[in-house]
């Protein structure tokens, strides 16, 4: 599993992903341990354990140049995408959230959650060393840890009330920056129908990326629904393929698993840490993050 995968930009220099270079150098290091399944193969009858399949989450700019390198090498790629940033050519809530942890440090972060109220509870030992610091060194250990807990709140929060995402995001990026950073960021209609002439598989991801279990069966079903029909116009044939948002077994329920079914998807992926086997629901099927393997490790600001 695979989202970010790019170069260092100076105007995001907290971003984390993986560096397009060492993505080469895994899938060097997979194609020495084990075969990919590729192009030619058909994948709803082929089942073998000494095989890599790799998938690429979110519908991001990068993802056509990656595809172009696994066109090269005869390597298949499933690539998820979200219905709404294509139809309303909008940011996704979720990556409003990781531009705006991409661009500032944690005390930069910690003085925009008060400007709008949000409740930190911090130890009052942490909040004191932050103070104390004239010049945060991103090098320790606590930037980390203090992000991932803000990226938390944050995430609770947009789950309850987007309009406060949606706001930060306005204060924080003028109108046009980011109409200029948004074309840079997703992959375009055009793009999407290269994915698919390149030989890629293309599925879809939800409209709005929200978690599916927290949903009506109503909203679960416009959720899916929407988004297939959004990428079988662009690609003109009828999508097969799909992944559960954000991953685990507590972000989809049987009526997700009902609707994914009546819908006709043949595959569904989720995120957890095991082989795919022969006794796998083809409509949850377990997923590795790319951290988890040599290579993978995504970037580390210096």
């Amino acid at each position: 599993m695979y989202h970010y995968i790019r170069s260092y930009d100076k105007n995001f220099p907290y971003f984390n992903f993986l560096d397009f270079d060492d993505f080469k150098k895994q899938i060097n290091f997979f194609i020495k341990q084990k075969k990919f399944v590729d192009l030619n193969s058909n994948i709803n009858n082929e089942y073998n354990k000494n095989r890599f399949l790799l998938t690429f989450d979110d519908g991001f700019k990068e993802h056509l140049k990656v595809a172009k390198y696994l066109k090269e090498r005869s390597i298949m790629g499933f690539f998820f995408i979200p219905g709404m940033q294509i139809e309303k050519k909008d940011f996704l809530p979720i990556h409003k959230i990781h531009l705006i942890f991409g661009k500032f440090n944690s005390i930069e972060l910690i003085n925009i959650f008060k400007k709008f109220k949000i409740n930190i509870d911090f130890k009052k030992n942490i909040f004191d060393i932050f103070k104390k610091q004239k010049k945060f060194l991103i090098q320790n250990k606590k930037e980390n840890n203090i992000k991932v807990y803000l990226k938390t709140i944050l995430n609770n929060v947009d789950q309850k009330d987007s309009k406060v995402v949606n706001n930060i995001f306005d204060y924080c990026f003028a109108k046009r920056d980011q109409a200029k950073i948004f074309k840079n960021f997703y992959l375009n209609s055009s793009d999407i129908l290269s994915l698919h002439k390149l030989g890629m598989k293309i599925g879809g991801h939800s409209y709005n990326h929200k978690v599916l279990s927290k949903l009506t069966y109503r909203e679960q079903k416009k959720e899916i629904s929407k988004s297939l029909e959004i990428l079988s116009k662009i690609i003109k044939s009828k999508i097969r393929y799909f992944c559960i948002p954000y991953g685990g077994f507590k972000v989809f329920n049987r009526q997700t698993i009902g609707i994914l079914r009546e819908r006709e998807i043949e595959l569904s992926f989720n995120v957890e840490s095991k082989n795919w086997s022969k006794k796998s629901n083809k409509l949850f099927i377990p997923r590795f993050d790319c951290n988890e393997f040599k290579f993978g490790k995504i970037f580390k600001y210096k």
